[in-house]
C-alpha cells in the first residue's frame, strides 16, 4: 500500500488514485494517475455500475470533489476499491475498512462472512 500511495501523491490531486483489487485472502495494490488505471469492462457485474464509476470519475476529475471512493464487484468474486484523491495513509486505511466491508457482505467465501 505505502508503495502505491507513494505513486499517487507524485500525480496531480484531481488525477490522484490509489487502487486495491480484492481476489479472496489478497490483495494487489496500485497508485497513480487515474487516467492510467482502467477496471476490466467485461468482468464488471452490471452495466449500470459501470456508469456510475464513470460518473464519479466525471465529477472526480473535474474537481466537483476532493475524495471519492468507489468499490468495483467483479462477477469473477473479486473487487476493486478505488480511491480518489488520497494523500496519507490514514485515508486509504479508511477506504479500505469500508470496501473490505462490502467485500464481507457481498462475498460468497463463508469464511469472509463469519
Amino acid at each position: 500500500m505505502d508503495d502505491a500511495l507513494a505513486r499517487a501523491v507524485r500525480t496531480a490531486a484531481t488525477r490522484r488514485a490509489v487502487v486495491a483489487l480484492i481476489r479472496g485472502v489478497d490483495t494487489q495494490w496500485w497508485g497513480g494517475s487515474i487516467d492510467d488505471w482502467h477496471p476490466d469492462e467485461t468482468l464488471l457485474s452490471s452495466p449500470s455500475s459501470l456508469e456510475a464509476y464513470r460518473k464519479l470519475l466525471r465529477q472526480f476529475k473535474s474537481g466537483g470533489t476532493a475524495r471519492a471512493h468507489a468499490v468495483m464487484v467483479y462477477s469473477d468474486g473479486s473487487f476493486a476499491s478505488v480511491m480518489f484523491g488520497v494523500k496519507t495513509r490514514f485515508e486509504v486505511a479508511e477506504f479500505f475498512k469500508e470496501a473490505s466491508e462490502i467485500v464481507r457482505v457481498r462475498s460468497t467465501h463463508a469464511w469472509l462472512r463469519a
